[in-house]
């Protein structure tokens, strides 16, 4: 009779890459020549956005553009705005080459210094820091069964979690928009900025179908009065289909959509007047998808009748927790600047997101930069900024061996509204997403071979007398003397793979 071993595969993904890179970011630019020259900076704010990552044998590559906007004040005392592009690639080194990588990044600006050398010319220098995770995914034949000659498994159930490599497809939404009824016509555009979020997805085979929405919010200088601004905020729906290998209705997703370009153009009406944006919106439509999976792998074995040899691996698994879609919702009283009348629009921007794993929960950290245009009370505009923490807590249910959390975490508009002469109340929905896991090893048996030359000695049909201990474990008795588990549960009416309590054992040989 022969050795009849049933064998799974199991998917494994390996961390091949999990730090930081700095990329430096320099220019040295003019004005373009519609500007006027420089009175006063107001603010350089940059923007760091992720075009694509590859990687490419024992390397990723990042390839990323910084957008600097610059705002000041002119000669005429009006605010101007002026746009600078800064694009670069980032290459990390990896310590092997991975297989069906999986990558995801995520930029925060370390710092931006901007400084005017003349009216015209403009040095900047700053740097933006790149995090990055890397994955691949292998595959293993465990046993997960055997028949013949003997052979005595030690059956283990195993949750394991297939996580597909990170998805993501570009899709530009262009649209033209009008001013909003009363509204003054357009002078210029001063500031613009775009989020996007997924609202509702479905799964079909291969494909993940997302919609949503992207908002839009515009401050531009009036055609009539270039010191008066407005805002006209919009809300444009977006759909994209991602294909992902393999992927069905019983996985589970994390679905974003990442902001990687925008522009807005001024524009005439069908009377010619400046009451128009063009608005060209690039996202990528992302997506990690999880396919959850019950194991039963072997941790050990011996043959009753031969002598035996098993090839044990400590295999890593990874156990999905939960799919995450938080919303933190900063809300604070604010002391209003010196000598400010009015606010003339309000938006936030997250940096520095940490994420600390405590014993029922995970606690993510960041800053929260409040940034705001007001009116001080000579009518100048000016622009402040104050830096402020926030921190989240996602409890998790159950304690487990070693918890990862990467989130993606985003912040959507900002509202603010005037407390009394000196007080401002603000208000940022925060959105935290991704995939938390638990990652651990667990011994198991990938192969076992049978030496039928070396046959064990044996007495069928005889029985032992064994004084078990508290908690013994019926397996490591069976093999002690050589018999199956089945053979002592039946003997002695056990249930359980452990002694409850010491006891005399008839241990039968058969």
């Amino acid at each position: 009779m022969e050795l009849n071993l049933q064998k799974q595969t199991v998917s494994i993904n390996e961390v091949i890459y999990d730090g930081v890179a700095e990329q430096p970011l320099e220019c040295d630019v003019l004005l373009p020549d519609y500007c006027p020259d420089i009175q006063k900076i107001l603010r350089c704010e940059v923007m760091p956005l992720l075009l694509s990552s590859t990687v490419n044998g024992d390397k990723l590559s990042v390839d990323g553009m910084a957008v600097a906007h610059l705002y000041y004040l002119g000669e005429d005392g009006c605010i101007r705005h002026a746009e600078y592009k800064i694009p670069y690639t980032k290459m990390i080194e990896l310590r092997a080459a991975p297989q069906n990588p999986s990558v995801n990044v995520t930029q925060n600006v370390d710092y931006f210094n901007c400084r005017a050398v003349s009216q015209r010319r403009l040095d900047m220098r700053g740097a933006v820091s790149i995090s990055a995770r890397v994955t691949g995914q292998t595959e293993e034949q465990v046993v997960c069964g055997a028949q013949g000659l003997g052979m005595q498994l030690c059956r283990t159930a195993v949750e394991n979690t297939r996580v597909f490599p990170q998805a993501a497809r570009q899709l530009v939404v262009r649209e033209d928009v009008e001013l909003g009824y009363g509204k003054p016509s357009v002078g210029g555009v001063i500031r613009y900025a775009a989020t996007a979020e997924v609202t509702d997805y479905k799964v079909i085979a291969g494909k993940l179908i997302t919609k949503g929405e992207a908002a839009v919010k515009i401050i531009y200088q009036c055609e009539e009065d270039p010191k008066r601004l407005e805002v006209m905020e919009y809300a444009l729906p977006v759909s994209q289909i991602i294909d992902i290998e393999g992927v069905d209705e019983d996985c589970l997703c994390s679905t974003w959509y990442d902001v990687c370009g925008i522009d807005v153009t001024p524009k005439n009406n069908s009377d010619g007047e400046s009451r128009m944006f063009g608005l060209e919106i690039t996202l990528n439509a992302c997506a990690v998808a999880h396919r959850k999976m019950q194991l039963e792998t072997c941790c050990d074995c011996y043959s009753t009748q031969f002598e035996c040899k098993q090839n044990q691996k400590q295999v890593p698994f990874v156990q999905l927790i939960d799919v995450v879609a938080e919303n933190c919702m900063y809300k604070e009283s604010l002391d209003l600047p010196q000598n400010v009348k009015s606010i003339v629009d309000l938006w936030c921007v997250p940096s520095g997101m940490n994420v600390k794993i405590e014993e029922d929960c995970a606690v993510v950290t960041g800053k929260l930069d409040i940034c705001m245009f007001v009116y001080e009370e000579n009518d100048e505009i000016a622009y402040y900024d104050q830096l402020r923490e926030f921190s989240h807590k996602i409890p998790v249910k159950t304690a487990f061996d070693t918890m990862v959390f990467h989130p993606v975490v985003k912040a959507e508009s900002a509202t603010f509204s005037m407390s009394g002469h000196d007080k401002m109340e603000v208000r940022c929905n925060i959105k935290i997403k991704g995939g938390m896991y638990n990652q651990y090893r667990k011994k198991v048996i990938c192969d076992i071979t049978v030496d039928e030359t070396h046959q064990k000695p044996r007495q069928e049909n005889i029985l032992y007398l064994y004084y078990a201990d508290e908690q013994e474990p019926v397996w490591e008795i069976a093999k002690r003397y050589n018999t199956s588990v089945e053979a002592i549960r039946a003997g002695n009416e056990l249930e359980g793979d452990t002694l409850g309590g010491r006891r005399m054992l008839l241990i039968p040989m058969k």
